[in-house]
């Protein structure tokens, strides 16, 4: 013999009133016109690594020079053209990017020391490291002078991600 049991509405109260608060509470912010919180986007192109303090002794060699590094990433299904960009310290030393196209989501490394432009990798030809040990902020700029993306540090030996 089969028995035909409905559960009454309030055996399964609390469950439904439950969703329902949860649903009232999601539309809230629509009725009273308040928009969700903002999530800010991944800049186009952004500071993913920092080699602030090169390994080893600080010799000022080209080669110690060029251990100290940024790397930036196109974030982008698109090449994007940084002609003119800039990157900077807190303490002011600029880098104007040469003519350099970064491929969809490649890198750029940009050496602080000497040297001649190969794939993905320019040089600032400074004589003198730029980025402090004990703590910087560099910052990228867009050619009308944007910031588009800072990178701090802290002190320490080994590299940042930013």
């Amino acid at each position: 013999m089969r028995v035909n049991r409905q559960r009454s509405s309030s055996a399964k109260g609390p469950t439904v009133r439950i969703r329902r608060i949860l649903v009232a509470l999601a539309m809230t912010p629509a009725i009273f016109g308040i928009a969700a919180p903002a999530y800010a986007a991944a800049p186009a192109v952004s500071f993913t690594k920092i080699q602030y303090n090169s390994p080893g002794t600080d010799t000022r060699s080209n080669a110690s020079l060029n251990a100290e590094w940024v790397r930036l990433t196109n974030n982008t299904s698109k090449a994007i053209q940084l002609k003119n960009w800039t990157v900077r310290d807190k303490s002011n030393h600029v880098f104007k990017l040469p003519t350099v196209t970064v491929a969809a989501r490649a890198n750029l490394y940009i050496h602080t020391g000497k040297g001649t432009a190969y794939s993905g990798h320019i040089f600032w030809q400074s004589g003198n490291y730029i980025w402090n040990n004990t703590g910087d902020t560099a910052t990228l700029r867009n050619t009308a002078g944007k910031t588009i993306d800072t990178c701090t540090w802290k002190s320490g030996t080994a590299p940042t991600n930013c």
